[in-house]
């Protein structure tokens, strides 16, 4: 059995991965959560004889729980619901060495990963292992962990941690094992779907690779939800060095809306005979274990209140109408966009001032203003309800003038629509009078690649670093020249928890209007309607810098659905 991505989803939650209200429940539309996922564990406990429970990282990270708690409730459930080893993911690292080690010191499995150097943090070092050996009905079962080499610009594991290639720590490990005489190998780690398939054909030796970090969902048959199948579960590969082994890689999707339940068979040489299983839908039909539920209950009670608590004030209105972040530039976008960014500036030296410069915010997920004064965690809550995460990725200058056109596709001066991008780290012009696909007039940079930011044209071929809100980052909204071109993207932070911290940090709030999104009001006329009068051809700065680029008119919006896919996706 395994699982990854919980992210702090103790309590049961909608197909939205929010919280699941009285009418959710009515309509039996209400998912995952530790109670749920204790009585699929002992059922399938009293089913099989030899059974493992592994999590592949992130459990930390995702909801007020984890706001309120910071890893105590995690090493509670994790405890009961008995987990054999737990490979680190990068939000491990989000409370620092200090609240990492906070949390290994209450809980009763072993943490593994075989790519952290900890030597100049010993008492982090004395508290994980790089790979364990279980005994499992008399049989010796390896266990490797590895956790994502990028760690440091996801998280913040500090200076004094280093994190080396995965791959060939793992191999290390396993070398160690094979001369120990185990023959059953699991490794179990947090770096995604494409490095684990990577890992399992440069790899000798590993039989099963538990994953974690992309929320990847893997599926053999019909599933029972609608969220995007990304390939068979498990993935079959073939390593190139023994191409007689066959590798099973698998992975169980997020927040636990899943248990992954695999089935292995080994001969005495340990070598896989037969395998099976698939994740387990955890619905309405599988009943709430009362007792974790009863716990559930009684801790969920100061994480209502926390609502109330006051994290900072604001000595102006921060205006989130619809009518204003659909429409133009509003402050309260502006504020929102600079903690996205800000949560991922990272500087590693040299001239460059940070790895990314730039940030974009859907309009449509913001939704209220703040008034003058106290800032509580309600008021924040009700501004970004949906429980989702800013998200890091690469993206080409051509898909991001795409996305910023995508932005103005349907447009209406006095409401708008949620796609209205506010965002961090751009200056752009748009002329709503012109044809959509052809609104954006010109776009300007903030660079990294200098001491001192400034602005530069938009450069097509380009590969920017950019933070998204998880939504669009999905394709939500219609941005599929986002979802369809991004790459190496990672998982953020809760959006909540990110503009909270930036509040308490920069509190009092004085955030205005910066001039960030302007509008050529000029009236478009179609040239192809003229007289025959000879018309002068106009030079513009443009930022296609020549490239013709005919049809960008973006896609229509995706269904609600995706919705469900995005939020329960990255």
């Amino acid at each position: 059995m395994h699982t990854n991505d919980v992210h702090a989803r103790f309590e049961q939650f909608n197909r939205f991965g929010s919280d699941c209200s009285d009418e959710d429940a009515a309509e039996g539309a209400c998912f995952g959560g530790a109670a749920r996922r204790a009585t699929k564990i002992k059922e399938i406990r009293d089913s099989y004889e030899n059974t493992l429970l592994l999590d592949a990282g992130d459990q930390f990270q995702g909801t007020q729980w984890f706001v309120f708690y910071q890893g105590a409730a995690t090493a509670n459930f994790m405890n009961q619901l008995g987990y054999d080893a737990l490979g680190l993911g990068n939000h491990e690292f989000d409370l620092g060495v200090e609240g990492l080690v906070r949390f290994l010191k209450n809980v009763t499995f072993p943490a593994l990963s075989s790519n952290i150097n900890a030597s100049l943090e010993p008492e982090l070092e004395a508290l994980f292992q790089k790979s364990v050996i279980l005994n499992v009905g008399g049989e010796m079962i390896g266990i490797i962990g590895y956790t994502i080499r990028i760690t440091p610009e996801l998280s913040r594991p500090g200076r004094n941690l280093i994190f080396s290639d995965e791959i060939s720590s793992v191999q290390a490990e396993a070398d160690k094992m094979i001369t120990a005489g185990v023959n059953k190998i699991i490794a179990l780690g947090h770096a995604g779907y494409d490095l684990d398939l990577e890992m399992a054909r440069n790899t000798v030796g590993i039989d099963v690779i538990v994953g974690g970090h992309s929320d990847t969902f893997l599926y053999t048959g019909t599933p029972p939800t609608n969220n995007e199948v990304i390939g068979p579960y498990p993935t079959i590969i073939v390593p190139e060095k023994s191409p007689e082994d066959r590798v099973l890689v698998v992975q169980d999707f997020t927040f636990g809306l899943y248990l992954g339940l695999l089935q292995v068979t080994f001969d005495d040489d340990g070598k896989i005979t037969s395998y099976g299983g698939n994740p387990v839908l955890l619905d309405e039909y599988v009943e709430q274990d009362p007792d974790i539920l009863a716990q559930i209950n009684e801790l969920a009670a100061p994480v209502d209140e926390l609502g109330l608590v006051v994290v900072g004030e604001t000595f102006v209105e921060l205006t989130g109408d619809s009518a204003t972040c659909r429409t133009r530039e509003c402050n309260l976008g502006n504020l929102i966009a600079d903690a996205m960014l800000e949560s991922f500036v990272t500087y590693n030296g040299g001239e460059s001032w940070s790895t990314v410069g730039i940030s974009l915010m859907n309009g449509g997920g913001i939704r209220t203003t703040v008034d003058q004064g106290d800032i509580t965690v309600g008021d924040i809550t009700n501004v970004l309800p949906f429980q989702a995460t800013f998200d890091l990725f690469d993206l080409e200058g051509r898909y991001l003038l795409e996305a910023l056109e995508n932005s103005v596709s349907v447009y209406h001066t006095n409401s708008g629509t949620g796609r209205f991008l506010q965002f961090s780290g751009l200056i752009v012009t748009y002329n709503v009078n012109r044809p959509i696909g052809d609104r954006v007039v010109s776009v300007q940079v903030r660079c990294v690649d200098c001491a001192v930011p400034d602005y530069e044209p938009l450069v097509l071929n380009k590969t920017y670093r950019i933070v998204g809100a998880s939504f669009i980052v999905g394709g939500g909204d219609g941005f599929t020249s986002i979802s369809d071109n991004l790459k190496t993207p990672q998982t953020g932070n809760l959006d909540t928890s990110v503009v909270t911290e930036y509040i308490q940090k920069y509190s009092p709030i004085i955030q205005g209007i910066e001039r960030r999104i302007l509008f050529d009001d000029t009236e478009y006329v179609d040239q192809e309607l003229e007289t025959d009068s000879p018309v002068e051809e106009e030079v513009t700065d443009d930022p296609r810098e020549g490239n013709n680029i005919t049809d960008m008119t973006p896609p229509p919006a995706p269904p609600r659905e995706i919705r469900k896919r995005i939020l329960f996706g990255r």
